[in-house]
Formats: C-alpha cells, structure tokens, sequence
C-alpha cells in the first residue's frame, strides 16, 4: 500500500507531461537541422532548429555585415 502511494504522485506527473511541439509538415526532415545553444548571459541550453534556406539567409547576412564593415575590402582582395 506504501508503494502504491509512493508511485502515484509520479505516474501523474508522467500522464500530465506536455506532448512535444507538432513540426510543420510542409518541410522534410532531412532539410531541417538543430543546435543546443547557450546564450549570451545564461547558462539554460536552448534548442534552435532551422531549414537549409534560414541557414543560408543567415550566412548571406553575415557576410553582408562583414563587408560593411571593411568597405572596399572585397575590391581589393579581387585585385590581388
């Protein structure tokens, strides 16, 4: 009987867990990857998960910034 009630508490906790997010279905899977990332200021892991084309915009942004903030950098590595 103690066991019984030992082991109830914890089997509602386990029936009352969230179910996990729903993916949206439009994209594959194989095209979606995900990082565990910490960020600035804390040290909670988050999950970031992201597509092939929000990796690429991102790596196209990047590079816009670096190059603004060396102006005529990139014409003066093409003439060397």
């Amino acid at each position: 009987m103690t066991r019984l009630l030992i082991l109830l508490p914890a089997l509602a906790l386990a029936a009352c867990a969230s179910a996990p997010p729903a993916t949206d279905t439009k994209v594959a899977a194989d095209s979606v990857s995900c990082e565990r990332e910490t960020r600035v200021g804390s040290s909670l892991p988050t999950t970031r998960c992201r597509t092939a084309a929000q990796r690429e915009a991102e790596r196209a942004a990047a590079q816009r910034v670096g190059d603004n903030l060396r102006p005529g950098a990139a014409t003066r590595d093409a003439g060397s």
